[in-house]
């Protein structure tokens, strides 16, 4: 099932892995025990369409390397968003394709933390988990459900993965 991406999904991608990059380090909430990482709403977009899956682990990776916490939170980071978006795409609600990002990340940064500053273990898992579950499930989830999914366009560049459709 191997399908040729389009020059035009490359260069989608492209913007989205550079949004992402962009939104991660201009935000100051970014990158401590309890964040908020607006730019994590972006990885819903792996809901609607796999291709989105390497765009938004290259934006992890490439945003993570101006974490604080050196090359372990590019590695970890990378991976927790790796193991949410691969299966985001055959889950069929996005509320719970949401709880995904929140429970990778959670766990796995939360180790992380818990590790590197040998801080209480469950109150980083907590920490983490609340501000992914507040980006993604709170706010992303309804803004993709209630209002870009409403948007003809936007959803037409979001299914073909990219903008040639518009």
């Amino acid at each position: 099932m191997s399908k040729k991406l389009t020059v035009q999904q490359i260069a989608f991608g492209a913007i989205i892995t550079a949004v992402y990059v962009v939104l991660t380090v201009i935000n100051p909430l970014s990158f401590p025990a309890i964040q908020f990482r607006i730019s994590e709403i972006l990885v819903l977009i792996c809901f609607y369409n796999p291709v989105y899956c390497i765009p938004m682990i290259l934006g992890c990776f490439v945003a993570n390397l101006f974490s604080p916490y050196g090359m372990i939170d590019v590695t970890l980071g990378t991976l927790a968003t790796a193991l949410a978006v691969i299966p985001m795409f055959k889950m069929k609600n996005i509320w719970l394709a949401s709880l995904l990002p929140v429970f990778t990340n959670a766990v796995i940064i939360g180790l992380m933390l818990h590790f590197l500053y040998e801080l209480p273990l469950f109150f980083n898992i907590a920490m983490v988990g609340l501000g992914q579950f507040t980006v993604v499930t709170v706010i992303g989830a309804p803004l993709f459900k209630f209002v870009l999914e409403k948007n003809k366009a936007f959803m037409s560049i979001i299914r073909r993965g990219d903008v040639k459709s518009t």
